[in-house]
């Protein structure tokens, strides 16, 4: 089953002097072992809107429904869809609180009441391009693109159907870019539905996800990433989106029909 969202409006400080309009008759549908990219200018909603997929904010207009539930029934068990939905924030640190890596992979598949062999968690790290090793470790202690693989592994440990990553490789060089990326691959080739939150495109090449916009706090776009591509350095410009030299030379092959796959792929 899939996440519906429907004519979702979110407005923040509703009825103050502070009233601040986050989203805007929101209708999305994400099918089950998708993938889709949510673009925006900063200040459009991006966050919010993923925010409301797992309950962390209710609409007060329109629905959500995730598998089914609807996140607004104060009668359904909220676990129950944040067990299905798993986010990895922007900054990792954020989502860490004990003193081992270990303890902060245990600490979700205890509090949903999951069963995680030894087993499991070995293959979580391979997974995630970690050994054994790292489990003693503090996770504060770690690299940022170390931190940035272990709290993916903290998402993994209760084996959510979607998972969320808010700007995955922000302030990550290249390898830690690219191990990111080979993680998002991997979880694609094992079913996982994706959906990324970014400012940045060039990477998403390869895998052409479905793309959202988000602007002033609506859609106004919804569709193939070819699609999205293929409206034009003006275009793009105008959303805030960086035409590089990368994306120009996609942009060609598309608009000439020549396939260049081999030259995006990480």
């Amino acid at each position: 089953m899939p996440i519906e969202i429907n004519n979702v409006s979110y407005t923040y400080a509703e009825g103050t002097p502070f009233e601040t309009i986050a989203l805007k008759d929101i209708t999305w549908r994400i099918n089950e072992n998708s993938m889709w990219v949510v673009l925006g200018k900063t200040g459009s909603g991006k966050t919010t809107l993923i925010q409301t997929l797992n309950g962390l904010l209710i609409p007060k207009n329109g629905e959500i429904l995730v598998d089914g539930i609807y996140t607004k029934d104060q009668k359904n068990d909220i676990k129950k869809i944040r067990e299905k939905i798993g986010i990895v924030f922007q900054y990792p640190e954020n989502q860490f609180f004990l003193p081992t890596v270990l303890e902060e992979l245990m600490y979700a598949p205890k509090n949903f009441n999951k069963t995680i062999s030894q087993n499991d968690i070995y293959n979580i790290l391979n997974l995630v391009g970690l050994n054994k090793s790292f489990l003693k470790r503090n996770p504060f202690t770690l690299s940022g693109g170390e931190m940035r693989r272990v709290a993916i592994a903290s998402i993994l440990s209760y084996d959510p159907k979607y998972i969320v990553f808010d700007e995955p490789t922000v302030g990550l060089d290249y390898d830690g870019r690219k191990k990111i990326w080979n993680i998002i691959k991997n979880l694609r080739k094992i079913g996982k539905t994706i959906i990324i939150v970014t400012h940045w495109i060039d990477e998403l090449i390869e895998f052409k996800p479905n793309v959202l916009y988000i602007q002033n706090h609506k859609i106004s776009f919804n569709g193939t990433f070819d699609d999205f591509i293929l409206l034009g350095e003006e275009e793009l410009n105008n959303k805030s989106i960086s035409f590089s030299e990368k994306l120009k030379l996609y942009y060609c092959s598309l608009k000439n029909n020549i396939k260049l796959e081999k030259l995006f792929h990480y």
